[in-house]
């Protein structure tokens, strides 16, 4: 219940602010599904997150955590305020760079991949996961919610081929798509889109491995 508060909280001060949840998304660093995130799988955010939200929002993080009804009031001495000041005075953590390519990974109706594609190269903290990609991808289109949305960034591991059920990046003819690999097609998890045949005469390759999300 505390994250359908967090939700509800940073809503109602975005109105009353005349300020767009895009506008939110992207001055603190947040996913577009953030919000989403927080009503409906209830993702527990992260200390740092709140804290900046709080600090654009200009409120307390005791009003965003349903611990005061006073935007401008933070309780004294909260466990939840100790572990915020906690986690912000903590060493910074070890970080490696990766390629990020913007525009390649579709969840639609597909998108070109060329030698000539946009790539920045960006600092992400350094786990097990991101240790593993070789690259991230910013996902197009939704035809992979509920798993992955349009405008997350997923970190890929290259791989010329991967097994079935897996999800990975491909290349067909000359288009590229993020989509789950199947039996003779390449499979989209929304319901909403049909998954994409594969004929003979397709000129059609993997590119990697999803392995998973990250926030940038």
């Amino acid at each position: 219940m505390q994250n359908i508060h967090i939700s509800q909280a940073i809503k109602k001060l975005c109105r009353d602010n005349n300020i767009s949840l895009t506008e939110l998304q992207n001055q603190c660093d947040l996913s577009k599904s953030f919000i989403y995130d927080l009503e409906k799988r209830s993702a527990s955010p992260s200390c740092l997150k709140i804290s900046k939200i709080a600090d654009y929002l200009n409120c307390s993080v005791d009003y965003l955590l349903g611990r005061t009804e006073n935007p401008e009031t933070n309780l004294k001495v909260t466990h939840h305020s100790k572990k915020i000041f906690e986690e912000l005075s903590k060493p910074t953590t070890k970080t490696i760079i990766l390629p990020f390519y913007r525009t390649p990974a579709s969840a639609g109706s597909g998108s070109w991949l060329t030698d000539e594609t946009p790539v920045e190269y960006t600092n992400v903290p350094k786990t097990e996961k991101t240790n593993a990609a070789d690259f991230i991808l910013e996902v197009r289109g939704n035809s992979m919610q509920p798993k992955f949305f349009d405008g997350d960034c997923v970190l890929v591991k290259s791989s010329e081929s991967i097994y079935e059920g897996e999800i990975g990046v491909f290349i067909l003819n000359n288009e590229s798509y993020i989509k789950k690999m199947g039996r003779g097609e390449l499979i989209s998890l929304n319901p909403a889109y049909e998954s994409i045949k594969l004929n003979d005469f397709d000129n059609v390759s993997c590119a990697g491995k999803v392995i998973g999300t990250i926030e940038l």
